[in-house]
């Protein structure tokens, strides 16, 4: 399926997506959680995502797949500085207009009696590009979400500077320290096997048609985007 994108603020808008496959592949050797989850339907996936679920799991699950930008992506942290798509827009990295990538997220907040910080290994079936963890970036991505669910916008949702993300190819060790309201991160992969059936998706290009109904929350959140992004910059 043809996806189209829209020009937005920092990133670009999605119209229409592919049927997402199953490309988180596992969370391995999951210590101090309660469990780490990789959703397999929508029933899984918290509708809004609501801040401090202090439920102790590591939920992770799919988003939009295999789509082409037409804007720079702004992401924090990446697995090659060096690399051809990957440039540099003030503090953050981008990955650039023209890349295929696939979108992923991440849930994680303590409770019900896990400790403080999870640590796994988080594989999927290609290679990851990046993290997005700051919160005015995260705002601006939420066009890559999965169509449908509320993201709810709130702030303090990213990492901060003590959380670690180890990148190994296809595979990424993360260990999360996370207090109220919790940590959120999108997981930037490249195409995904799993993610669409065709393994050459057509180009896209800019279109004028208007943003979907299941993205308004874009907007507000990009005007709170300045007051929320103080705390945690990644």
């Amino acid at each position: 399926m043809k996806l189209t994108l829209i020009p937005a603020a920092g990133a670009a808008m999605l119209a229409a997506a592919t049927t997402a496959h199953a490309t988180l592949v596992d969370l391995g050797a999951c210590t101090g959680a309660n469990a780490c989850v990789i959703a397999s339907d929508l029933s899984d996936i918290p509708d809004p995502v609501a801040r401090n679920p202090n439920d102790g799991v590591l939920l992770a699950w799919d988003e939009v797949q295999n789509v082409t930008l037409t804007e720079d992506l702004r992401v924090d942290r990446v697995f090659d500085p060096d690399a051809d798509f990957v440039g540099r827009a003030g503090d953050d990295f981008v990955l650039r207009a023209g890349t295929i990538v696939s979108s992923h997220y991440l849930q994680w907040d303590p409770g019900n009696g896990s400790a403080r910080r999870v640590e796994t290994t988080v594989s999927l079936d290609s290679q990851i590009f990046a993290f997005i963890t700051a919160d005015r970036n995260l705002f601006a991505s939420d066009v890559l979400g999965l169509p449908g669910i509320d993201y709810n916008d709130f702030g303090l949702r990213g990492l901060e500077a003590g959380d670690t993300t180890i990148f190994d190819g296809p595979d990424v060790e993360i260990g999360w320290t996370a207090s109220s309201p919790g940590d959120w991160t999108r997981l930037i992969t490249a195409f995904s096997p799993g993610g669409a059936p065709d393994p050459t998706p057509d180009p896209v290009t800019p279109s004028p048609i208007p943003v979907p109904a299941s993205l308004p929350l874009l907007a507000g959140a990009l005007a709170l985007a300045g007051a929320a992004f103080g705390r945690r910059r990644g």
